[in-house]
């Protein structure tokens, strides 16, 4: 083959290089078309929107969860004076209770024809105060016993019925402990969730104001762009 023919040939090559080049930078204008400026802007906004709604939402739960803490404080607070309370009613019944019981100790029983049949009459008293005790008989059932057996006065009736108000009192006072107890619990658990919910607001918020910033840079960036365009060497 001639000179000719070879400078022919690489012409040719040449050509199809060009083409091929060519065809390339078109492909590749075809894959990354020019963004939608429209589109981008409004994306961005919607972004932006979006994030302050969460953010409103963030700083909503957030207050909650700090109210919810501070009704755990007050729950507690409402807890300790009820223990208080229920403590003072115990010792205040366990007094009662002794001075009733060293009262009924030093009550004398009446004489008896028989010394048997008084006997009997101070064990039955005896068990009717044990049962009282456990809780299986009322005061005024134990009064009555007393009454039958002799072994009761005007003064004892009244420490009886001293001892049976503060028991009373004592009772009422546990129960209010355990509710207050109980609202410390539910208070507790309202404040955790309430807690994990404005975390998980306060999560979302940021990211969605890094993307709305991202999307707004991107805007920006594009509008430059457009604005002014890079000259071809």
């Amino acid at each position: 083959m001639g000179a000719t023919g070879v400078w022919a040939l690489l012409m040719a090559g040449g050509f199809v290089v060009l083409a091929l080049l060519g065809l390339a930078v078109m492909s590749d204008r075809t894959r990354t078309p020019r963004p939608d400026l429209a589109q981008l802007r409004a994306d961005a906004d919607e972004l932006a929107a979006h994030a302050a709604r969460v953010g409103v939402d963030a700083v909503g739960a957030a207050e909650r969860a700090v109210l919810a803490r501070a009704a755990v404080a007050v729950a507690e607070q409402a807890r300790d004076l009820a223990w208080a309370a229920q403590e003072a009613a115990e010792q205040a019944y366990d007094l009662a209770w002794q001075v009733a019981s060293a009262g009924r100790e030093a009550a004398k029983v009446t004489d008896r024809d028989e010394a048997g049949g008084a006997d009997r009459e101070r064990a039955v008293a005896r068990a009717a105060l044990s049962a009282y005790r456990r809780g299986d008989i009322s005061v005024q059932e134990l009064r009555e016993v007393f009454r039958r057996s002799g072994d009761w006065d005007p003064a004892q009736e009244e420490r009886e019925r001293v001892a049976e108000q503060r028991r009373i009192e004592q009772a009422a006072a546990r129960r209010t402990h355990d509710r207050a107890a109980a609202g410390v619990r539910r208070a507790e658990q309202a404040a955790r969730v309430a807690e994990v919910a404005a975390e998980a607001l306060v999560g979302e918020a940021a990211e969605s104001a890094a993307e709305a910033d991202e999307a707004l840079l991107s805007v920006e960036r594009h509008t430059a762009r457009r604005r002014f365009p890079r000259r071809r060497r």
